[in-house]
C-alpha cells in the first residue's frame, strides 16, 4: 500500500497516480539507462545523410544542365565556365562520400 504524500489517501501498491486526489507519486531513485552513447548518432548521421543527398541532387542538376543533356542552349557564361569544372566533381563525388560518411557515422 502507498500513502499519497498530499492527501494522505492510501493506494494499491502499483498505482502511479493517487485515486482520491489524482496527484502524481514521485518516482522511486534508481538506474536509468540511457542506451548507448553515441559519438555521433542516428539523429546527427540522418540529417549528414540527408545534406549529403542534396549535394548529389545539386551536381546532378549541374551536370544535366550545364553539360548539354538536354534540349535546351547550355548557358555558359564566363564565371559559369570557370565554375562548372571544379564545382560538378566536389558536389558528386564530395555528396557521395558524405553519404558514405553518414551511413557510417549512425553506428559511431
Amino acid at each position: 500500500m502507498k500513502t499519497c504524500p498530499y492527501c494522505g489517501h492510501s493506494n494499491d501498491a502499483h498505482v502511479t497516480v493517487c485515486r482520491n486526489c489524482d496527484s502524481p507519486f514521485l518516482a522511486t531513485p534508481g538506474t536509468v539507462y540511457s542506451g548507448h552513447a553515441y559519438l555521433v548518432g542516428p539523429r546527427r548521421a540522418r540529417q549528414l545523410r540527408s545534406r549529403a543527398l542534396s549535394m548529389i541532387v545539386l551536381g546532378l542538376l549541374i551536370k544535366v544542365y550545364w553539360g548539354g543533356y538536354g534540349p535546351w542552349p547550355v548557358i555558359d557564361y564566363e564565371p559559369f565556365a570557370h565554375i562548372r569544372p571544379w564545382l560538378e566533381p566536389l558536389l558528386l563525388f564530395g555528396g557521395i562520400a558524405l553519404y558514405l560518411l553518414g551511413w557510417i557515422a549512425r553506428f559511431v
